[in-house]
């Protein structure tokens, strides 16, 4: 039977780079974003060589959440109608579970880390429910991870998790404060050549690739406006393969801190959109893809999706995924 549904409902990601924050109101007859909120927390920052969560990132990102929590509380929103999720990030370092403690005991807030599979279902759930996606193949792009979803008459048949987030490969491949030396733009690339060779599926999805997260909406805002388009409204954007091919040769060619002045560059994601870039040209290689499709939902959109839609209808037509981790 489905539950009653709610008039209001915040979901909090804290992903590996930023975090967010979305109120969903029901108003008439539809439901709309009442607030949005986002952080460059970049809680993942140096995780890969330590295993840990810096003591400066766990700083931004209680700081971050305590605002969070506060615009709730201004909103009268209960612990039941906010859902706040960790990622990548949280889910592998070593101080993760003990980081959320303190979270819990400082703001009250409760934060469930999912898992490889939920992270990726969640980015399909949003996927197919922001587009037309019937057949093809989801790309989720995050600080710490990418998920990819193989789908299927709108159902999700297969699917993978990699740490090739945008942060990890940064600081692993293009350390450095400098422009990106051909050597190690092609470590990168070979690198995630390798880690999709488990993915085998993925020559078997189609020629339509989705993609969402942060990097792939800077990504398109820049690709609009290098076409001598508005950058305004992503959703639906088309960024064809030679076009992500010069821009991620234009980003190389520009140390960190000046890439932001390609248009349509967020000065807080810069340094890392490069690597997310060559990580994106990685799927498409491997997947044979021509395009890449973007849409503005995320991970946030698909929680809210699962969390309003009735359970039984839900698992009538959605399949579940059967993940790999790599």
């Amino acid at each position: 039977m489905a539950s009653e549904p709610e008039q209001s409902v915040a979901v909090i990601d804290l992903g590996s780079n930023s975090f967010r924050m979305v109120v969903f109101e029901q108003r008439t007859h539809s439901w709309e974003r009442a607030d949005e909120l986002s952080a460059a927390v970049r809680i993942g920052e140096g995780l890969a060589a330590s295993g840990r969560l810096g003591e400066d990132a766990m700083a931004r990102a209680l700081q971050t959440l305590t605002r969070f929590v506060a615009l709730c509380d201004e909103r009268g929103l209960g612990e039941r109608s906010i859902d706040a999720v960790a990622t990548s990030a949280i889910r592998d370092a070593e101080n993760g579970r003990a980081f959320l403690e303190e979270v819990r005991a400082r703001t009250g807030l409760h934060v469930r880390i999912l898992s490889r599979e939920q992270e990726a279902r969640y980015g399909y759930l949003a996927a197919v429910n922001s587009t037309t996606l019937t057949d093809g193949c989801v790309l989720d792009l995050g600080g710490g991870s990418l998920q990819l979803v193989r789908v299927a008459g709108r159902l999700a048949r297969e699917s993978g998790s990699w740490r090739l987030g945008a942060v990890r490969m940064t600081e692993r491949f293009l350390a450095g404060d400098g422009p990106a030396k051909r050597s190690q733009c092609k470590a990168l690339q070979a690198h995630v050549a390798r880690k999709l060779e488990r993915a085998p599926w993925l020559t078997l999805t189609g020629s339509r690739l989705v993609g969402l997260g942060g990097t792939v909406r800077n990504l398109a805002a820049a690709a609009e406006l290098a076409a001598g388009l508005s950058d305004d409204e992503v959703q639906g954007f088309v960024i064809e393969r030679d076009a992500l091919d010069e821009l991620t040769e234009r980003l190389a060619e520009l140390a960190p801190a000046e890439r932001s002045k390609v248009p349509g560059i967020k000065p807080a994601r810069a340094d890392i959109v490069l690597a997310g870039a060559l990580v994106i040209q990685g799927v498409m290689r491997a997947g044979g893809f021509d395009t890449l499709e973007v849409t503005g939902a995320g991970l946030r959109e698909g929680i809210f999706f699962e969390r309003q839609l009735d359970r039984q209808q839900l698992d009538a037509v959605l399949a579940s995924p059967h993940a790999r981790a790599a």
